[in-house]
């Protein structure tokens, strides 16, 4: 009798002698959200959690004991057993959800729910958020793309993502780069890195280059494996293989017309193979235009010369195979020049026969004569003489007209009111 009144003396030195029995309350649930296919510990925070007591023999002491709690998580009619309950305080409780327990809760929101030794219960409506298992990372490889063709010598330049979803995180992203053996009869060894990344990090972003041996041959595959690992305890491992083949260098045979002016705009055309994506043509050190040229397919880029000073330039094609120059180069030629047309003079409503003087003519130069060279008639009967003469018969016409020597690849200028017809 004396056990039992001293039993009862503490359960009320607990929960106070108000006379009323105390009635659990679930706040929250910590964590709030869990992969289940693993061990958990749940933290159950509310309020007037109160447990059974035992006296120790030996010291007398009250000891909590919660043989008298029980608990279950889930919802209608899929519910998993709460275990291993453990008293932190009146506000606090803890208890275990075992993996092959939960394996099949339904994913998604949770109810909550325990039951006090006095028969009192609880119940947190969807306290808990099942993730489900835990599934291996994903890896996203930006680069290299698929199919993307290597040369033998070249970089392979590589950007690499690998993520899990959280609560989870990544704990390795690593990489392996292997050849065939060689031609030569050489065999590289594989290439290995870890990717660093901060402990605890859900998302691992890895940037690295490797470089193509040289003494490969067009035609042979390189590997690339990334493998990514979780903390997931199975299944927790992502391998991502890439085959990469060596295509041969890019190459240049012509570009036409091989000249043009100095103040740029000539339309080019450049022939050629390996013209990849992204690839880009430079005369001397400035891009063709627009933005290093237009790939109309893998043998032929297109666009308009830049400027530059007269004289002549390399053309290059690059690109991540490699870069090609053309084996002769580009000239850059002055716009041709009027000195004087002779006669200046003609009669008005007659044809005149005239010869036109400057410097830099070819057979390209078209002499003009009018008020605005859009509207212009061409000389009839042209004849080109030399670089410094053309001939030809000035139209019918009347008043003043400028004379224009244009040419479709060097440009153009102007002899203004070069040429007058003279009423009779």
């Amino acid at each position: 009798m004396t056990l039992r009144a001293g039993l009862a003396v503490c359960t009320a030195a607990l929960v106070g002698c108000t006379g009323n029995e105390p009635h659990p309350r679930i706040d929250s649930v910590a964590p709030a959200q869990a992969f289940t296919n693993r061990d958990l510990w749940l933290t159950l925070n509310g309020a007037d959690f109160v447990p059974s007591f035992r006296i120790d023999p030996g010291s007398g002491a009250r000891v909590a004991t919660m043989d008298g709690f029980s608990g279950r998580i889930g919802s209608e009619p899929r519910w998993k057993t709460l275990t291993d309950f453990g008293w932190i305080g009146l506000t606090q409780i803890s208890a275990g959800l075992l993996a092959d327990t939960a394996d099949d809760l339904p994913p998604g929101p949770c109810d909550v729910e325990i039951t006090d030794p006095r028969g009192h219960s609880a119940v947190l409506s969807g306290g808990f958020l099942n993730l489900g298992p835990e599934l291996p990372p994903v890896v996203t490889v930006a680069k290299p793309s698929i199919g993307l063709l290597y040369v033998p010598g070249g970089i392979i330049h590589a950007i690499v993502n690998a993520a899990t979803p959280p609560p989870g995180h990544m704990t390795a992203l690593t990489w392996k780069y292997t050849e065939p053996m060689a031609s030569d009869g050489t065999l590289r060894d594989p290439v290995t890195a870890a990717c660093p990344f901060l402990p605890g990090a859900a998302s691992i972003d890895c940037v690295f280059d490797v470089t193509v041996s040289s003494n490969l041959t067009v035609g042979m595959t390189v590997n690339l494996d990334i493998t990514a690992v979780n903390d997931a305890p199975s299944n927790n491992q992502t391998v991502d293989s890439h085959s990469i083949g060596l295509t041969a260098r890019p190459t240049v045979s012509s570009v036409q017309p091989q000249f043009g002016g100095v103040d740029g705009g000539t339309n080019v055309v450049i022939q050629g193979s390996g013209f990849v994506p992204e690839s880009r043509v430079y005369f001397g050190n400035d891009l063709l235009i627009p933005n290093g040229g237009i790939i109309l397919d893998q043998q032929t880029i297109s666009g308009y010369a830049p400027a530059h000073i007269a004289g002549s330039v390399p053309v290059t094609v690059t690109s991540r195979l490699g870069f090609a120059s053309w084996n002769q180069e580009f000239d850059y030629q002055i716009p041709p020049q009027i000195s004087s047309i002779n006669p200046a003079f003609g009669p008005e409503g007659e044809e005149t026969r005239v010869s036109v003087v400057g410097t830099n003519f070819t057979r390209n130069t078209i002499i003009y004569l009018g008020h605005a060279l859009d509207s212009a008639v061409a000389l009839t009967g042209a004849y080109f003489a030399n670089d410094t003469e053309i001939d030809g018969v000035v139209p019918r016409g009347s008043g003043q007209a400028t004379v224009w020597a244009f040419d479709a690849n060097n440009g153009w200028t102007s002899l203004p009111n070069g040429f007058s017809w003279i009423a009779p």
